[in-house]
């Protein structure tokens, strides 16, 4: 009876160690396994927060900002001119003093109204009463209010070169934000004034290039290249100083009627 009590008693020991021996070796299998590491994908990982838009960046610390490069923008000087024909200027109104009646006189145009006179200036442009050929006499608010015009076509500042600079360039920019409201949709082109011949802007303390080109400058600010543009046709009757050719002036101040046509075709 004890040798089987002792033998019973051995193999319940055997049993109980081949158990515990499996439990152990099951445990460390677990723990092999748990230690196992996924592999990294590839290229760096970036948390959530710092999360970077497709795109090329130059700098990559400004988080979700990708600057986007817009169309190229292109001088106004180096757009190139379109050629069109003489009915292009059908809708035009040119405004302006005695270099824009020159250009209605011998300029041998048919389709536009000029709205000129040889005293014009931007303090008394909108009070004038003119003689428009075609429509009668009347005020620019008038003539602006019962016709509309493709484009309009502004020369003002060389009788105004005597006047305070500041107070003519801040009255100009009141005139082309006038005709902006009355015609809303007409394209506005800013004209340089012509320049004087050497004669003239070398003797003249007022009437000379220098203030001339310092006028244009300022007011060609007001064209924002959307519906207001500055045009400048010097460059048709200059000499390589910048002053007014001799042969195209008999006065030193205004072109000779023959050179009209080429404005117009410029």
């Amino acid at each position: 009876m004890k040798n089987i009590i002792k033998y019973s008693f051995s193999i319940l020991i055997m049993i109980s160690c081949i158990v515990v021996f499996t439990i152990m070796s099951f445990k460390v299998l677990i723990i092999d396994k748990s230690g196992e590491s996924t592999p990294p994908e590839d290229g760096p990982q970036v948390s959530d927060g710092d999360e970077t838009p497709p795109g090329d960046q130059e700098n990559s610390g400004q988080s979700g900002q990708t600057e986007v490069s817009g169309p190229e923008k292109i001088d106004p000087a180096d757009a190139p001119f379109t050629a069109t024909d003489s009915s292009y200027l059908n809708d035009a109104l040119f405004i302006g003093d005695s270099r824009t009646v020159g250009l209605r006189e011998y300029g041998q145009t048919q389709g536009p109204n000029f709205f000129a006179n040889t005293g014009m200036n931007v303090y008394n442009v909108r009070d004038s009463s003119v003689n428009v050929p075609g429509v009668g006499t009347v005020t620019l608010d008038s003539l602006l209010s019962s016709k509309k015009y493709g484009k309009i076509y502004v020369m003002l500042g060389i009788n105004e070169l005597g006047y305070n600079r500041e107070n003519t360039v801040v009255k100009y920019g009141e005139l082309i934000d006038w005709i902006k409201e009355k015609a809303p949709d007409s394209l506005i082109f800013i004209e340089a004034n012509l320049h004087v011949a050497a004669g003239r802007s070398n003797t003249d303390e007022v009437f000379n290039n220098k203030n001339i080109n310092d006028f244009n400058s300022k007011i060609s600010q007001f064209a924002d290249n959307k519906r207001v543009f500055y045009i400048d046709v010097n460059e048709l009757f200059d000499d390589a100083n910048g002053d007014l050719k001799a042969e195209c002036t008999s006065d030193n101040t205004h072109v000779l009627g023959k050179y009209y046509v080429e404005w117009v075709d410029w």
